[in-house]
């Protein structure tokens, strides 16, 4: 047997080895350790958001903020639970700014736009909606952007392009959730270019294409107030008596009583 193979030189070089190993497993270890406690945190805050325990959640998203002011995910539902416009604004802005590529980055732009457009901030809207676009081309919140940019453009007086905007997304998304209100916008177009007779007919054809629909109200009112305002009052006052026969509790049937 060879010095290097005695037993005791053998134990001698396991123990001297599992030493200059245990420093690192025991970093690694004590590093980990505050990751998956920030993971459990932030799981359990938006538990609680997802269970509506929103006091809860908000305090806790606050938490964590506090340590990782860049955390995309707290961003997000801090920006959800803010009542106040420019407050939840700033959240999603921090979203955008520091991980513009994040699974939420879209929503947070999309949250963005709506809150302008509420806001009467119609061009920024529309500048909002085309980063989106540009920004998140794969985003499965295409449509409802399309749809945003076409609601916010003829308030920024560009009627022409909206309806645009609204023909393409019924073109690629015919079967949207936004195909109602999509119709009812390309009807809107025409109303605001004083196109009345137009924007009535396409708002009465809400009563053969969708008669079981919710919409039909806001269509019906909105065709007798377009016939009132080409003159045709007997017209319109016809169309309002269908809309307060079809839906006598509603607050459509309220105004033209």
């Amino acid at each position: 047997m060879t010095n290097k193979h005695h037993p005791v030189l053998i134990f001698y070089r396991f123990i001297t080895s599992a030493f200059q190993r245990m420093p690192f497993v025991f970093i690694l270890s004590i590093g980990a350790v505050p990751i998956m406690a920030q993971e459990a945190s932030i799981d359990q805050a938006v538990s609680w958001y997802q269970a509506g325990e929103y006091s809860r959640a908000r305090e806790k998203f606050l938490q964590i903020i506090k340590d990782q002011p860049e955390h995309p995910v707290a961003l997000y539902h801090l920006g959800r639970l803010e009542t106040a416009h420019p407050a939840a604004e700033q959240y999603y802005l921090q979203v955008l700014l520091h991980a513009p590529q994040h699974p939420y980055a879209d929503d947070a732009l999309l949250a963005v736009t709506r809150l302008q457009y509420q806001q009467g901030r119609y061009q920024d809207a529309v500048k909002a909606c085309s980063r989106l676009l540009a920004s998140y081309p794969k985003s499965d919140l295409k449509n409802e952007v399309r749809y945003w940019q076409g609601r916010a453009l003829p308030a920024n007086k560009q009627p022409a392009l909206a309806r645009l905007t609204f023909l393409q997304l019924l073109t690629v998304a015919p079967e949207s959730t936004f195909m109602m209100p999509t119709r009812l916008g390309i009807a809107d177009t025409y109303r605001a270019e004083n196109d009345f007779i137009e924007a009535a007919r396409l708002y009465l054809k809400f009563e053969t294409d969708f008669p079981d629909s919710d919409s039909l109200r806001i269509a019906l009112l909105r065709a007798g107030e377009s016939l009132e305002a080409s003159s045709r009052t007997k017209e319109a006052g016809h169309v309002y008596q269908r809309l307060i026969n079809r839906f006598p509790d509603s607050p459509e049937a309220g105004r033209v009583r």
